[in-house]
């Protein structure tokens, strides 16, 4: 009877597909929350048993990689694909995330900071209701598209170039996280690192859903902003 190697084990090939099957649930279920109501988990899950599969394909036991790791990342990147190909993201709203990203932009290099709600709102000639309300809805686009681009940089073939450029976008991102205000770094690090939902995060900070969802909004796409000039400027 043959003996099962443990996934974690360095150098180690990949269990069967089966065995990581969970692995593939827990990440579409983590982004379908980040996702409009109307997207199907079972496509999200779909997509990422193919991302699972090409993952064991292109596993090398050589590398230090852990292959649950690798897995992950390819994972997540199968299913942002799949995203992106099934144009689930409304056109207007993406063109609109240009824009106020592109405002946001102008104001911080005029500034030399990031710009307040109450700047952005003036910027766009809406008052700040407006502002909320239209961060709110534009909330599931930012997201995705933010976490699109981090996993792009973690599932690619290892290249020296792509390391290279992960560690220096993380060098950036983390440089860019000074600038935010505190309770937008609060509610970045709850829902990423902690991977607490919009709801627990109200919770946490006493306030509502609705105003997490529109903080997260404001603070990625400054955050977007920030690190796409830190990268610019070398």
């Amino acid at each position: 009877m043959s003996t099962q190697l443990q996934p974690d084990a360095p150098a180690s090939m990949p269990q069967s597909a089966v065995h990581y099957l969970p692995l593939v649930h827990k990440v579409a279920r983590r982004l379908g929350r980040r996702l409009p109501a109307h997207v199907c988990l079972d496509d999200l899950i779909s997509a990422g048993v193919v991302g699972l599969l090409e993952a064991m394909q292109r596993f090398d036991p050589a590398r230090a990689t852990q292959f649950p790791s690798y897995a992950e990342f390819r994972v997540k990147g199968a299913i942002l694909d799949e995203l992106r190909r099934g144009d689930m993201m409304a056109r207007d709203a993406r063109t609109e995330v240009k824009r106020v990203e592109q405002i946001i932009q102008t104001l911080t290099h005029d500034q030399g900071s990031v710009p307040s709600e109450e700047e952005l709102a003036q910027a766009l000639g809406v008052s700040l209701t407006d502002l909320h309300g239209k961060l709110e809805k534009l909330m599931p686009v930012r997201v995705c598209s933010f976490d699109e681009e981090g996993a792009r940089l973690c599932a690619g073939d290892d290249s020296p170039f792509e390391r290279a450029s992960s560690v220096q976008v993380r060098e950036r991102l983390i440089a860019a996280l000074d600038e935010l205000s505190e309770r937008q770094r609060q509610v970045l690090h709850l829902y990423y690192m902690e991977d607490l939902t919009l709801r627990q995060i109200g919770k946490v900070l006493e306030v509502s859903e609705s105003r997490i969802c529109q903080i997260m909004s404001a603070a990625t796409l400054q955050l977007r902003v920030l690190v796409k000039a830190r990268l610019k400027d070398g």
